[in-house]
């Protein structure tokens, strides 16, 4: 797309750096990038997931997240958080960005667990901001469906009656040990990240190589056995877990059982 400039992400698996080195290197490159391809002054937003979902399960660290609300407060740019996919408790805080202390977004999208599968989104911003659209420039052919939103402010009483957002902290600790667990033992996961209920399992070759052959046969393997996930991740090595906010512990070990199973044969 014109007009849009890409930073490196601070994928810290990938360069095989401290997560400290990642977020500086990072941070420096954005740093060059305002005043090389894309100047300050022509800036209107940094949009960034504070989990990469399709890019493979990647939790963005909180130290970049607060050097891009510096920056953006530095240079009159607006920071926009996609929480489609870690919004409504997925990552074990109701917001994916809340992971960040002090990285509040001028702009916050969202859908998906919004209304439990009923198609809504929407985008949160101050009133200050949102006066400055034209009227009628954010409408869309269903915005505004009276039963989407109903389900919505359903879902909302339920995350907070059934302390969801809690139990997705609380079991996404207990899938992640598992699947490290499972990942010591088969060195073809090399790594086992996430937040939450949201977690990736990157495979690799021995030599470090993306691996996606692996991932789609452990995929694979797993759906024979009952467990149905997805792979994401540029190169489809990454095999995502993302069970629903309400999975139990009894539920989250069955699937590591499974999932070792899976890799194992």
């Amino acid at each position: 797309m014109g007009g849009v400039a890409f930073a490196p992400f601070p994928y810290a698996f990938r360069y095989g750096w401290s997560e400290d080195e990642t977020v500086e290197f990072c941070l420096r490159e954005l740093d060059r990038l305002l005043v090389t391809a894309a100047p300050a002054a022509d800036v209107a937003a940094f949009v960034i997931e504070p989990v990469l979902g399709e890019g493979g399960y990647v939790p963005t660290p909180p130290a970049f997240l607060a050097g891009l609300r510096e920056r953006a407060d530095a240079h009159g740019i607006l920071l926009i958080a996609d929480e489609v996919q870690t919004g409504f408790g997925r990552t074990g805080k109701f917001w994916g960005h809340q992971h960040a202390d002090g990285a509040t977004p001028d702009i916050l999208i969202t859908a998906k667990g919004l209304a439990s599968g009923f198609p809504l989104s929407g985008i949160a911003a101050s009133e200050e901001l949102m006066a400055k659209a034209w009227p009628g420039s954010q409408g869309g052919t269903y915005g505004g469906n009276a039963v989407a939103c109903a389900a919505a402010l359903a879902t909302l009483d339920v995350i907070e009656a059934e302390g969801l957002v809690a139990n997705a902290a609380e079991q996404g600790l207990r899938l992640r040990d598992g699947l490290q667990k499972v990942a010591a033992d088969h060195p073809g996961i090399a790594d086992v990240r996430g937040l939450g209920l949201m977690v990736g399992n990157e495979f690799c070759t021995p030599d470090g190589a993306p691996d996606a052959a692996a991932a789609t046969r452990a995929h694979a393997a797993a759906a024979d056995k009952g467990l149905l996930l997805l792979t994401c991740g540029p190169h489809g090595n990454v095999v995502r877990m993302i069970p629903p906010l309400i999975v139990t512990a009894e539920q989250v070990d069955e699937a590591a059982a499974i999932w070792a199973d899976a890799v194992r044969s």
